[in-house]
């Protein structure tokens, strides 16, 4: 069941302005999130971090930061910070492996913009695999079952981001191209002009694949091909092409990653020998 929306009694925080930020795992949502924020009105508001969904976000996020011209002021804990932010706040509340849903209720008495960060196929299935695979706890089919609920979720968003009252962000555009953030900025109706990439974050651990202390160093354009020789990405990818309702979403948004996949599910096929 959706959130309700909340008093000032309930939670202390009485937001001017809400973005509901959701998106799977591996995406570039910090990255995207500190932008954001960086571009806030006066560079100032509250970012809460992982919220349950249906849960009270204050309450329930797993880490609250507030920022002050563009930077994570730090400063004390969750309810000093609320009051540090002041009278009606600028508020950017995150859900991670969730899409919302049809028609969702607002979470507080103010104007709230829906947005998906979202990520090419091939590219963020290759960052999340490898850092399931850096879990010494998950052995295969533990991190096959993983990726397959992964899997469906992101084939939702591949629906949801076309929906009219989401405001879409794409990773691999936002990282590649300063005019995309621009135009990002408009839709998103923030005033800020900072179109830098900014710091690698330190959520979710930072990269799958690299320790990169500086954002110019990461390639995240190149995550696929450092995959391509894993037998688990190639069972993945060879399952997901099998998927005829996968495939429809994904070459409407990602034909290329879709084309790919056809040519690999044709690969193994012409390889079959039979009895």
């Amino acid at each position: 069941m959706d959130q309700a929306v909340h008093s000032a009694d309930d939670t202390g925080l009485v937001p001017g302005r809400v973005l509901r930020i959701y998106g799977m795992r591996r995406s570039g949502n910090h990255a995207l999130i500190d932008w954001i924020m960086r571009n806030a009105p006066g560079g100032n508001g509250l970012f809460l971090n992982n919220c349950r969904h249906g849960g009270d976000p204050v309450a329930s996020c797993s880490s609250l930061s507030l920022f002050e011209n563009g930077a994570d002021a730090g400063r004390g804990g969750k309810w000093k910070k609320i009051d540090l932010a002041g009278d009606k706040p600028f508020v950017a509340v995150s859900y991670e492996d969730r899409m919302p849903p049809a028609a969702p209720k607002p979470l507080f008495a103010c104007p709230e913009t829906l947005v998906i960060i979202y990520r090419s196929f091939l590219h963020w299935a290759a960052s999340l695999l490898r850092k399931i695979q850096g879990n010494g706890g998950y052995g295969p089919l533990d991190r096959n079952r993983v990726m397959a609920r992964a899997l469906s979720t992101y084939g939702d968003m591949l629906v949801r981001v076309q929906d009219d009252d989401i405001v879409a962000l794409c990773y691999d555009d936002w990282t590649s191209d300063p005019q995309y953030r621009e135009t990002a900025l408009a839709r998103l109706g923030l005033p800020g002009r900072d179109l830098g990439l900014g710091t690698v974050q330190r959520y979710g651990g930072g990269s799958s694949f690299q320790n990169a202390a500086d954002v110019a160093e990461l390639t995240t354009d190149k995550r696929s091909a450092q995959m391509a020789d894993d037998h688990e990405y190639q069972m993945l990818l060879w399952t997901a092409s099998r998927d005829t309702g996968f495939m429809t979403k994904l070459a409407k948004l990602f034909p290329a990653d879709a084309k790919r996949l056809d040519g690999l599910r044709d690969a193994a096929r012409a390889k079959v020998v039979l009895p």
